[in-house]
């Protein structure tokens, strides 16, 4: 893949589903300014959000794109099938977003020579229900395992006002309104809740990458938030954590690389600097 380049890569094929919905998009930096060659940059990966039910690879990227290509990273942005929940029961459901992000990641570390990727040096950022995912990911080892890929094939994460650390909590005691977001999207058994939470999943000496935590919202969302960054930091887990309080949800996405912003990107990228590095 040349340098300076975009394309569209196939990660998986499911009958029946928008092809688009398992594809990943990869931008790649342009030349070094010293001439060196397009090949083992650090990986950046981005989970879209949208409550598990919508958004899409191609949104919010005029300026992630120049931010991590600008900093010389190959950088990548992930589609996952999407609940429908026009159906009943709503369609398809947990762990399909977990486990097509996960099909995605070891894509991208398999063809990292093509690419111009290190895979030794691989970050998921993920907003909303995309960091949940990444949690999920980065936490559960059943998703990366699948392909023979340990928890850290991830080095960097970050969960940008991430939701679902929690599944149960968000079934159970979301505020009015959110409920239906997580049942729609994990069902009605807590057994499954329970399973597909990353908080029950985060354990020391596991592997778990370094997380970066931007945390904002209503009390109950800012809780999940902290007791998602307290089990990490129970766990030996390198932890930074961004008050966003200040914040929009959207902001969380929409500010990552915008020229005007000095709270998000500039916090974002002193993480992945420090986390590539060590």
């Amino acid at each position: 893949m040349a340098c300076g380049a975009m394309q569209t890569f196939a990660y998986g094929t499911v009958p029946g589903v928008d092809p688009n919905l398992t594809s990943v998009d990869v931008y790649t930096p342009p030349p070094a300014a010293d001439g060196g060659a397009c090949t083992d940059r650090p990986l950046v990966i981005w989970v879209h959000g949208g409550g598990w039910a919508g958004g899409d690879k191609s949104e919010f990227m005029e300026d992630k794109v120049p931010l991590f290509n600008g900093a010389g990273f190959v950088f990548a942005s992930v589609n996952y099938r999407l609940t429908d929940d026009s159906l009943s029961p709503p369609s398809p459901q947990y762990p399909v977003h977990d486990d097509d992000t996960a099909d995605a990641v070891a894509f991208l570390v398999d063809h990292a020579a093509q690419i111009g990727a290190d895979p030794a040096r691989v970050a998921v950022l993920g907003h909303s229900a995309g960091g949940g995912i990444t949690a999920a990911i980065t936490t559960d080892e059943q998703y990366l395992g699948r392909h023979g890929l340990p928890l850290d094939t991830v080095r960097c994460a970050a969960s940008m006002d991430g939701e679902g650390y929690d599944v149960t909590a968000g079934a159970t005691t979301a505020p009015v309104g959110w409920q239906p977001t997580y049942l729609n999207a994990f069902g009605t058994d807590p057994a499954v809740w329970a399973e597909a939470s990353p908080i029950n999943h985060v354990a020391s000496d596991k592997g778990i990458p370094d997380y970066f935590i931007a945390a904002r919202g209503v009390d109950w969302r800012l809780q999940q938030h902290l007791a998602f960054v307290t089990a990490l930091q129970e766990a030996g887990v390198p932890v930074t954590v961004l008050d966003s309080r200040a914040l929009e949800h959207a902001d969380l996405t929409t500010l990552v690389g915008a020229p005007e912003d000095t709270i998000v990107t500039p916090a974002l990228m002193d993480f992945l600097a420090g986390c590539f590095t060590r």
